[in-house]
């Protein structure tokens, strides 16, 4: 019984001397980034899932990905790659590549369109990716 309560007390002193935070806090701010490409299948089956592969840049290796922003429009996807950077290092800038996977169901028949957020036009409207998937039953 002894030697447990040692223990206990040996990691409770790890626990509140390890991973302290800066007075001001570990800042995160979020980032949508323009995906480049895309390796959409050219048709679904019904009821199968799959993971399509989206290639995009991060502008630092303090970025990481946060995950996909999905906005359904009946038949419609809006789809944005977001991704989280967390402040308070040394990062290096540039446009390092990534790929990350979408999943996705086709659960209707008919097909879907898929919107993929490409960047900000000349005219400062966003400007997307577009693809028309038929789903096979």
């Amino acid at each position: 019984m002894k030697y447990l309560w040692i223990m206990i007390a040996v990691l409770s002193a790890i626990s509140i001397t390890s991973c302290e935070l800066p007075e001001e806090g570990l800042r995160v701010s979020y980032d949508v980034v323009a995906v480049d490409s895309v390796q959409m299948p050219a048709t679904f089956n019904f009821g199968q899932t799959y993971d399509i592969p989206v290639f995009y840049k991060k502008p630092s290796d303090c970025h990481v990905f946060e995950g996909f922003n999905v906005t359904p429009e009946l038949n419609i996807r809006n789809i944005s790659t977001v991704l989280a950077r967390l402040d308070g290092g040394d990062c290096v800038d540039g446009n390092l590549p990534e790929e990350q996977s979408l999943r996705f169901t086709a659960a209707s028949n008919g097909s879907y369109i898929f919107r993929f957020f490409n960047g900000v036009g000349a005219n400062g409207e966003a400007t997307y990716l577009e693809y028309d998937v038929q789903v096979l039953e």
